[in-house]
């Protein structure tokens, strides 16, 4: 059953695309911050970053169900990171991340386990169902996370404003579709907190803050103009909303590895 382009899908893909998907536009910055600063050395971060894009893209084509599932996994763990790092805490980290990545994944998947379904058979194709009788198994965890999240907040008060915020995610999930709720989340929390993380120490630690503003500006441009001439191509054979889909989370897929790898692994081991 093909699902038609509404309003909320239409301001769910405007906030996704021209909010959160620039938000990664500021890795030529991160890059900069963590060693690659002359003109050989991000030519080669360049050559990395767009390495890894197009081979998560050539995967997804080819092995689109078991890319899927890697790319939820990979989320789960940025998104969870993302919020560990923003309590300002050195205890928890696993068990704070795993919450608050499982609440946002499996909790919009479970107040609409149709309507995500749906979509990830745009993503992949139609096998993707045969997965979702074993989803019982990620909503207990996620459930039981909670409920640990929730112990750790008698002993860490900074988790105590934590318990507020899921528990406020989980009432947008239940109200608003998946691909709001996930904007909501990705542009309005992960977004907000990766910046004012990440700006900070742009402004202590980069002196030449035009190459910031130059690079954001280019690498955002590069993501629009691409994104938007991939859905023109992809039109003339899908519907509108399908190829909006494709574009939006493969591209996500594909820019979140080289992302994740950049931010996670390397710029937090300086700057945690």
């Amino acid at each position: 059953m093909l699902a038609e382009l509404t309003t909320l899908n239409i301001i769910s893909f405007l906030l996704i695309f021209f909010i959160g998907l620039p938000h990664g536009s500021f890795d030529g910055a991160v890059a900069s911050l963590v060693g690659f600063r002359n003109k050989i050395q991000f030519a080669k971060f360049i050559f990395y970053y767009l390495t890894l894009f197009f081979l998560v893209i050539i995967f997804w084509l080819n092995l689109p169900i078991i890319t899927l599932t890697i790319f939820i996994i990979m989320t789960i763990i940025h998104f969870g990171l993302c919020d560990w790092t923003n309590y300002k805490i050195n205890n928890y980290k696993y068990s704070v991340s795993f919450t608050h990545g499982m609440t946002i994944i499996f909790g919009i998947i479970f107040f609409n386990e149709n309507e995500s379904f749906m979509i990830f058979e745009y993503l992949t194709n139609d096998k993707i169902y045969l997965i979702q009788k074993y989803f019982f198994v990620p909503y207990l965890f996620t459930l039981l996370s909670i409920v640990y999240f929730i112990y750790l907040s008698f002993f860490e008060k900074k988790l105590r404003k934590g318990i507020i915020e899921i528990f406020f995610l989980l009432f947008i999930f239940y109200i608003f579709d998946p691909l709001l709720s996930f904007a909501i989340y990705f542009c309005f929390f992960h977004t907000y907190k990766h910046l004012k993380h990440l700006i900070k120490n742009i402004y202590l630690n980069l002196t030449n803050k035009k190459f910031v503003i130059y690079t954001t500006f280019i690498f955002t441009a590069i993501s629009w103009i691409g994104g938007l001439a991939i859905v023109y191509y992809l039109v003339q054979n899908l519907s509108l909303y399908e190829s909006i889909l494709k574009v939006i989370f493969i591209g996500l897929a594909a820019l979140t590895l080289p992302h994740m790898l950049l931010v996670d692994i390397v710029y937090r081991k300086r700057f945690e």
